[in-house]
C-alpha cells in the first residue's frame, strides 16, 4: 500500500491568488499575526499608537522605491504610505508627484507614458549616486514583496491637470490588485478626492478608506469622511484641532497626522489625540512612539 503524505496548503505571503505548498491553510486575506513570521496583524486588529513611514523609510532610500519599503518593513513598520498614479497603458505605478522630473531623469507627466516607458528611467541617482538605475515601482511588485507584512496605507493620486483623467477602470484594477495579492485586511485607501472615495464606497464598500485633505475644503474632513464611509482621517497641521479631533473619535474615526520628523513634534501630535504618526525618518520617530504606547498598556 502507497502512503501519500499529507502536504497543508496556504496563500503565502505576497503570493498571487491560488496555493501554495507551505505552512496550514489560512483565511484567505487573513494571516494569524503571531504563528506566521513575517506577516503583521490585520489593520483591524494592529494596536494604536502607530507610526506610519511615508513613501517608505524615505531618508535612507529614495521615496516610494522598493529600498524605502524594504526598509522600513524590515524595521517592524506598522504602516507604510505611498502614492499611486496610472500610467498611459492602464497600468498602476508608485511616485508622489505628477511631475516626473524631481526624483527621476524624464520630464512630463507620470501618466503620459507607458509603464514600459517609465521603466527606463532612472528613480534613485537624484537621491544619492548609490542608487543610480532604481526602477519606479509597480502596484504589484509591492504587493508582491509587502502584502501583508506591513499595512498599507495607499494613497491614490488625482490632478487637476486638464491631460489627467480619472478612470474608473483603473481604480478597479486598483482593487482587484489588492484582492489578488490577499491585502484586503491589511490595507487602506486613502484620497482626498471625493469622487475617488465615492467610487471606491460604492464598488469596493468593504475595502477601508481614509479621508485626506482634498479639491472639496469647504466641508471639513470628519463630515466628508462620513459621507464616504471612511474609518480613518488624515490630517495637515494647520487642521489638527481638539475640536476636530474630538468630532472624528466620537464617530468612530481614527486620526492620522501628517507628519512628524523629530520626537517633538511626534509628542505634540500624540498628546493632541493623533493615533498614527505619519513620518519620514522612521526610525527616530518610532522609537518614541514604541515608548510612548507602552506608557499606554
Amino acid at each position: 500500500m502507497m502512503i501519500r503524505p499529507v502536504r497543508p496548503f496556504y496563500r503565502q505571503n505576497g503570493a498571487p491568488s491560488g496555493e501554495m505548498p507551505g505552512r496550514k491553510r489560512e483565511t484567505p486575506g487573513e494571516c494569524s499575526g503571531i504563528a506566521a513570521p513575517g506577516f503583521c496583524l490585520p489593520e483591524a486588529e494592529m494596536p494604536y499608537v502607530r507610526v506610519c513611514a511615508h513613501r517608505g523609510f524615505n531618508t535612507v532610500a529614495p521615496e516610494n522605491s522598493m529600498p524605502a519599503f524594504g526598509a522600513a518593513v524590515a524595521l517592524g513598520a506598522d504602516e507604510i504610505e505611498f502614492d499611486l498614479w496610472p500610467s498611459a497603458d492602464g497600468e498602476v505605478v508608485s511616485t508622489h508627484d505628477a511631475r516626473l522630473g524631481r526624483v527621476s531623469d524624464g520630464e512630463g507627466m507620470v501618466w503620459e507614458k507607458t509603464v514600459g516607458e517609465l521603466k527606463t528611467l532612472d528613480f534613485g541617482a537624484k537621491f544619492s549616486e548609490a542608487f543610480t538605475g532604481l526602477r519606479i515601482p509597480t502596484f504589484e511588485e509591492i504587493l508582491r514583496a509587502f502584502s501583508r507584512r506591513t499595512v498599507m496605507n495607499i494613497h491614490i493620486k488625482t490632478s487637476a491637470e486638464p491631460s489627467f483623467i480619472l478612470r474608473g477602470e483603473w481604480l478597479d484594477r486598483i482593487v482587484s490588485l489588492v484582492r489578488r495579492y490577499g491585502c484586503e485586511k491589511h490595507m487602506y485607501f486613502m484620497s482626498g478626492d471625493d469622487a475617488v472615495l465615492a467610487y471606491l464606497q460604492k464598488t469596493a464598500p468593504d475595502l477601508p478608506r481614509c479621508c485626506g485633505y482634498g479639491k472639496n475644503r469647504a466641508e471639513d474632513q470628519v463630515t466628508r469622511g462620513l459621507r464616504y464611509g471612511c474609518t480613518k482621517i488624515q490630517l495637515f497641521l494647520d487642521r489638527f484641532t481638539p475640536e476636530l479631533i474630538a468630532r472624528a473619535h466620537g464617530n468612530g474615526m481614527k486620526v492620522t497626522a501628517f507628519f512628524a520628523d523629530t520626537a517633538e513634534k511626534a509628542k505634540w501630535y500624540l498628546d493632541q489625540g493623533a493615533d498614527t504618526i505619519l513620518t519620514n525618518d522612521y526610525l527616530r520617530v518610532s522609537g518614541y512612539v514604541k515608548n510612548y504606547r507602552k506608557k499606554l498598556e
